[in-house]
């Protein structure tokens, strides 16, 4: 089987430490086991169109740019103002 030598950051040791204890496996072995899993994911077609649009829309948000909020209580309301106003236009063209 071939080796592969990866670095990882110190600070992600601990999460991929208790992962590996939930998987009931050494870091090495869930790593090994992990990306297996996720090829083999990729490889295969998703059966539902939805859900690989909305996959490809939150790969795309997940890019930024993101948008510091310094008051949450104004935010929230811009944003129901928002969907309010969404709300409104659906219910005229229904």
């Amino acid at each position: 089987m071939p080796k592969l030598t990866i670095d990882l950051p110190d600070a992600i040791m601990p999460v991929l430490n208790r992962k590996a204890e939930g998987w009931q496996q050494t870091p090495e072995g869930f790593l090994s086991s992990y990306v297996k899993l996720c090829l083999e994911n990729d490889e295969q077609p998703s059966a539902d169109p939805a859900r690989a649009a909305l996959e490809d829309i939150l790969e795309e948000r997940d890019k930024g740019p993101f948008v510091t909020i310094t008051d949450v209580d104004a935010y929230r309301q811009e944003i129901r103002g928002i969907a309010l106003k969404k709300l409104q236009q659906s219910q005229r063209h229904a």
